[in-house]
């Protein structure tokens, strides 16, 4: 059980530097992956650069509040009233 708590820290902590370089790179991760149709329709003035520098902030978020236990709370509060948790 203490393997997979480390695993899962590891994992969140490589995943704030994954987020920082979609970031920084992503005219390339652009140039890598093509044009997304949904982003360029809902994010009218960057379309797809948009998408990717948001999600890589959202990555990055994310993989700081799973480290610090704030994700859990968070979908605790909202799923766990569905749940019965």
């Amino acid at each position: 059980m203490l393997f997979l708590l480390v695993l899962f820290m590891l994992i969140a902590l490589l995943l704030i530097p994954a987020g920082l370089a979609l970031i920084v790179y992503t005219e390339k991760v652009v140039d890598f992956i093509g044009k997304i149709d949904f982003a360029e329709r809902i994010f009218i003035g960057g379309g797809t650069y948009t998408f990717v520098k948001l999600f890589g902030v959202l990555l990055m978020i994310g993989s700081f509040m799973y480290m610090t236990g704030g994700l859990q709370s968070v979908f605790g509060a909202i799923f766990g009233p569905i749940f019965n948790m």
